[in-house]
């Protein structure tokens, strides 16, 4: 309601800005958008939605130092708004700003629904500053949930004991991320597998991610790895 009445209350320039920015947005024009979306946010202050848009809309554009201070003003402004505290601290860790994304995510864990995503996102940030046991501490958590989060909760662990030298145990968790099907999926399942020299799975996972998504230049790289140890003779 509150979200409803502050719409209702921004000055009908404000609104019109905010309209002509979803349009742009919408027609892949993130650039072109931010401006009005910065001019509605400017009409009207204290409206959340009107500073989220401006964030996703530098997210967009891969200008996550920009979204930050958009994503803390929509944040602070109202957290339950959805995903707005969430957004603000994957913005920081894209950013590299691990430390600073702790506390909103926090936050989102309040009111977000998809927790899985948040614990996960937690999970990295604490891996990111080098701290293992509390970053495996939010992985497991994470995927306990078994929400609409599961399936990046899942790699994001899967990810972790990988780097973490333990691949053996990422190989289940990363299988256990196959629904839906994706490429990313695919290339984790396929890199755990590597790790574990086991090279024809791990090739026959890294093809499928390359089959998803042709220009995924990790899985290339991956996949002559892969055949390049396949094709070196075994010592006698």
């Amino acid at each position: 309601m509150l979200l409803l009445a502050l719409w209702l209350l921004a000055p009908p320039e404000a609104q019109s800005a905010y309209q002509r920015g979803l349009e742009l947005f919408a027609q892949n024009r993130a650039t072109e958008a931010i401006p009005h979306f910065a001019e509605a946010a400017r009409l009207a202050p204290d409206n959340a939605r009107y500073w989220k848009a401006l964030g996703v809309a530098h997210a967009r554009i891969e200008d996550y130092h920009g979204s930050i201070e958009p994503f803390r003003r929509a944040c602070d402004l109202a957290p339950q708004l959805e995903d707005v505290c969430y957004y603000l601290g994957r913005a920081y860790y894209a950013a590299d700003l691990y430390e600073k994304a702790i506390e909103p995510l926090k936050r989102a864990l309040r009111h977000d629904p998809v927790k899985g995503r948040v614990e996960a996102a937690l999970g990295q940030c604490h891996e990111a500053l080098m701290q293992p046991v509390e970053a495996e501490r939010w992985f497991r958590s994470a995927i306990r949930r078994n929400d609409a989060g599961r399936q990046m909760a899942h790699l994001a662990y899967a990810r972790f004991l990988t780097r973490q030298g333990r691949a053996a145990e990422a190989v289940p968790v990363a299988a256990a991320a196959q629904q839906p099907e994706t490429a990313e999926a695919r290339f984790e399942l396929a890199f755990a597998l590597s790790q574990c020299d086991r090279l024809e799975e791990a090739l026959r996972a890294v093809e499928r991610a390359l089959e998803l998504k042709p220009d995924y230049e990790e899985a290339f790289v991956l996949r002559s790895k892969i055949r390049a140890r396949l094709t070196v003779p075994s010592p006698q």
